[in-house]
């Protein structure tokens, strides 16, 4: 896996300080948009990321430890935030990839 525990937890908390910003953001959405809380998926990815952070730190300090349960915590609270992030930002792909007119002017 990763060589050293400070990168590997550096790596993790840089994607829990990105969800709890994310969550904060799609909760203030949701809210204004009167949609259901699906933001506490990142809730919960960020707890899965926790348990893996720790499980890693244990698994790097000398102790045996599965690799295979730490790739999985990964991809679980991963998967858990890319679902929050599709209900609440999939919007955007239009709103990036719009193919304008050629000739037509905008009303922007």
């Amino acid at each position: 896996m990763i060589p050293g525990s400070g990168l590997f937890l550096l790596g993790i908390s840089g994607f829990i300080i990105l969800y709890v910003v994310l969550a904060h953001l799609s909760a203030r959405m949701g809210e204004g948009l009167r949609l259901p809380g699906y933001y506490r998926l990142y809730y919960i990815a960020i707890l899965v990321l926790v348990v893996a952070a720790l499980y890693g730190w244990y698994q790097y300090s000398g102790e045996k430890g599965y690799d295979d349960i730490l790739l999985i915590l990964l991809i679980i609270g991963n998967v858990f935030a890319v679902a929050a992030s599709y209900k609440y930002w999939w919007w955007l792909k239009d709103e990036l990839w719009i193919k304008k007119d050629n000739g037509e002017e905008s009303n922007e």
